[in-house]
């Protein structure tokens, strides 16, 4: 197990790519921010600053720009964590960036709908977060979220009878980003009490705005890539039918890229993305989990607030 890891992480080094379902996370922080101290080991006293001021107008960020976008998403293969969590799956998004106490404050609410719903669980994902630059060259990132399933599920949402499963269940994180470096690398480190499950995640995901090659205003290429690895104590949740708990370990890629078009208050993205795990193809009592190296197409539409 221990070189098979090795091996998919040396592999993974190697690719030039991209998370899928491209969203907050990872990204640098962009709302409400000061600038960032001159020297890289100052820290930035900007939030303490807003703090003290005990001006709710200023904490909140009430009278400065934020960005809300409403949104409708398809993709041929639903996948989470590496995993397969959907056959063609539909996606409503409602996303909301904006100042919070002195840095770039969001959440974001997701309805995930595989067509095949008898197979597949339905979910609700509520993502909420602070980010802020810390330093000239690194930002913080403390959030977390909360996951509803219409069936119990195990690990990022698979339904495989026998196997216990949960819910609803969520995780805290905290992670540093920068926007200072093209690739905007990211890495991070998350808890999910239960599952009992420790997650890293590492990656990049560079913006390349394309008016100069295309001439096109608000057209651009997004991309994100994602290196991750679980490891759970109860991977099932609850114990599964012949007593105990699932414990599982397993490393996982995602790269995704998106051809973003922004006009006005309308965006659209037309993209593809590819993931791999080395956690195999079956449950322990033997139940197909899906394929371990899943492509996948993508699109969708939506307004900006």
């Amino acid at each position: 197990m221990v070189k098979k890891t090795l091996s998919i992480l040396c592999a993974a080094l190697a690719l030039c790519g991209l998370q899928a379902r491209i969203m907050s996370f990872g990204d640098p922080a962009e709302y409400g921010l000061a600038p960032s101290p001159e020297n890289w080991y100052d820290i930035n006293p900007h939030t303490w600053d807003v703090f003290v001021t005990f001006d709710d107008e200023k904490i909140f960020g009430t009278n400065d720009p934020r960005r809300t976008v409403a949104g409708a998403e398809f993709y041929s293969t639903g996948v989470m964590e590496g995993r397969k969590v959907g056959d063609f799956t539909a996606v409503a998004s409602l996303t909301d960036r904006g100042p919070f106490f002195g840095g770039d404050g969001y959440m974001d609410l997701y309805y995930f709908a595989p067509v095949d719903m008898d197979k597949y669980a339905q979910q609700i994902a509520f993502f909420g977060g602070w980010k802020y630059n810390l330093t000239k060259y690194v930002d913080i990132d403390i959030g977390g979220n909360i996951i509803y399933s219409t069936k119990r599920v195990v690990g990022p949402g698979m339904v495989v009878e026998g196997m216990g499963g949960e819910t609803l269940r969520g995780d805290i994180y905290v992670g540093f980003t920068s926007s200072k470096v093209f690739i905007n690398p990211f890495i991070f480190a998350g808890y999910d009490p239960t599952y009992d499950e420790l997650r890293f995640t590492t990656g990049f995901g560079p913006k390349i705005p394309l008016y100069e090659a295309t001439g096109i205003k608000g057209l651009s290429i997004e991309t994100k890539f994602t290196l991750g690895y679980v490891r759970a104590q109860r991977f099932s949740g609850s114990e599964i039918a012949s007593g105990g708990y699932w414990r599982n370990e397993y490393s996982y890629v995602q790269t995704e890229a998106n051809l973003v078009y922004c006009y006005e208050h309308l965006r659209t993205f037309v993209g593809l993305g590819w993931a791999l795990h080395n956690d195999g193809k079956y449950a322990p009592n033997g139940a197909y989990l899906g394929s371990d190296n899943n492509v996948w197409v993508g699109g969708g539409v939506g307004w900006i607030f």
